[in-house]
């Protein structure tokens, strides 16, 4: 028995599993998707491509300055600094060193003969009636050969010449072509004296030889 007071109620009866997963669809049913939200697959696939265009550009980048670097060696190895030697100026000792009308001289350090002719010297292997110095590239222009200056060298009766020794062409002592091969006269070297006599020989500037060769001799 109750009291009259007291309110009767009965129990609610558990929910069932069957509610509970109805609920549960009824809830996701309702959702509404984050419209601002990336899918994982796009954001992965973006970091794949920035970081094979990081890496490829790293590759290139150093592979340019690898490139860049082995030609700046190479043009720094090969570019001339204080050059001595046959190329540059050679020094060829004082003016008081050679005698007029006397035999060549020969600097093997610059590759030419210094002759100081003599104008009074008419003999057909002499100056040419030239004065002063001459500096004459020993190389032979037929094919290279060097030219030796042979004092006991008789060309027709007259003894004192140069005389290439490969193919037999002929120069008088200024380099002028009388006999053999060669396409012309003995090329020529720039002469620089100074106050005191010193004599510089500028081997890299060369001009190629010529019937004019004695006009070309350093008056001293």
């Amino acid at each position: 028995m109750t009291n009259e007071t007291e309110t009767e109620t009965t129990a609610a009866p558990p929910p069932t599993p069957t509610d509970a997963w109805r609920a549960a669809l009824s809830s996701r049913k309702t959702e509404v998707a984050n419209p601002g939200a990336v899918p994982a697959a796009a954001v992965s696939a973006v970091d794949d491509v920035s970081r094979r265009t990081f890496i490829r550009a790293s590759f290139w980048s150093g592979l340019g300055l690898t490139l860049l670097g082995s030609v700046g060696t190479l043009v720094d190895y090969l570019y001339p600094r204080n050059v001595r030697g046959f190329g540059g100026p050679v020094p060829a000792g004082n003016v008081k060193d050679f005698a007029k009308g006397g035999e060549p001289k020969q600097f093997a350090e610059g590759q030419f003969w210094m002759a100081n002719l003599d104008p009074a010297e008419s003999r057909p292997g002499g100056s040419g009636g030239a004065e002063g110095l001459i500096a004459l590239w020993r190389k032979c222009p037929h094919l290279g050969c060097t030219v030796p200056w042979i004092s006991g060298f008789d060309y027709e009766g007259d003894k004192g010449w140069f005389r290439c020794p490969c193919h037999g062409s002929t120069y008088t002592k200024a380099g002028v072509r009388v006999f053999g091969p060669a396409p012309r006269s003995m090329d020529t070297m720039k002469i620089e004296i100074d106050g005191a006599g010193n004599i510089t020989v500028q081997t890299g500037s060369i001009t190629l030889g010529g019937p004019d060769n004695p006009k070309r001799a350093t008056k001293i």
